[in-house]
């Protein structure tokens, strides 16, 4: 048995775009961080909107809709990276830890398919 060379990358491709997703402040998937950052801090996309319409930055209805907008975009943005993150472990999952030595997938990226 050897360990299987595509879950391997697979594993580190998490690893980065974890990473990645804490270095833009969001914040990797965990159900029960979600509910909890939205019930103490808001989202990030809250976080982000407060500045927009600030009173010492621009107050009316403008900035209120501008604040919004900017907290639909944030959001967005943090649930496309989230659930990139989502089907990346999902495929990870997906993938035995271990191959027989004749599996071809033992040879990925060199398999024959």
């Amino acid at each position: 048995m050897v360990a299987n060379p595509k879950r391997q990358a697979l594993e580190k491709l998490s690893e980065y775009v974890s990473h990645k997703n804490q270095d833009l402040g969001f914040e990797t998937n965990s159900a029960t961080w979600d509910i909890a950052r939205d019930i103490f801090q808001g989202s990030k996309g809250s976080e982000f909107s407060s500045a927009v319409n600030a009173s010492d930055t621009w107050t009316g209805p403008l900035a209120n809709t501008s604040a919004e907008d900017t907290k639909t975009d944030v959001d967005a943005v943090d649930t496309v990276f989230s659930d990139l993150l989502d089907q990346i472990n999902a495929a990870i999952t997906a993938l035995p830890e271990e191959l027989d030595e004749s599996d071809p997938a033992a040879n990925w990226p060199n398999e024959s398919e």
